[in-house]
């Protein structure tokens, strides 16, 4: 299910390389689009990989729980990507950190910017 804010193309696929040099090709769902964020998603064999990109804080972070949730119904165990985050406010912070802890997910590439705010209000990094 994609949750939407206006329009998104529902689905692009990526053509990579496995280790053994053969071509693969990985399906990358849109789980979720605003102004200022989007959530995909690659389904793939081990933890599935939630990819965030944009800006997450008070006016979207319940978009965002929810979206996360409802990928647990895609895998059990999650890679959570937040590379591509720009900003993030503390609601946003403390709603990925409430993910986080609630079981089998991985967060990797917390930015810097997000990793300096968790050490000020005193929350343990992902």
């Amino acid at each position: 299910m994609i949750t939407t804010r206006h329009d998104a193309a529902p689905c692009t696929h990526r053509v990579g390389a496995s280790p053994n040099g053969r071509a693969t090709t990985s399906s990358e769902q849109v789980l979720y689009v605003d102004p200022f964020l989007r959530i995909t998603c690659v389904v793939q064999p081990g933890p599935s990989v939630i990819k965030l990109h944009g800006e997450i804080d008070r006016g979207n972070c319940r978009d965002v729980r929810t979206t996360l949730d409802r990928a647990r119904h895609i895998d059990h165990q999650l890679i959570v990507d937040l590379a591509g985050v720009t900003f993030t406010d503390i609601s946003g912070v403390r709603t990925l950190r409430d993910f986080a802890t609630s079981g089998g997910v991985k967060v990797r590439d917390a930015p810097r910017q997000m990793r300096r705010l968790m050490d000020l209000i005193g929350l343990a990094r992902f």
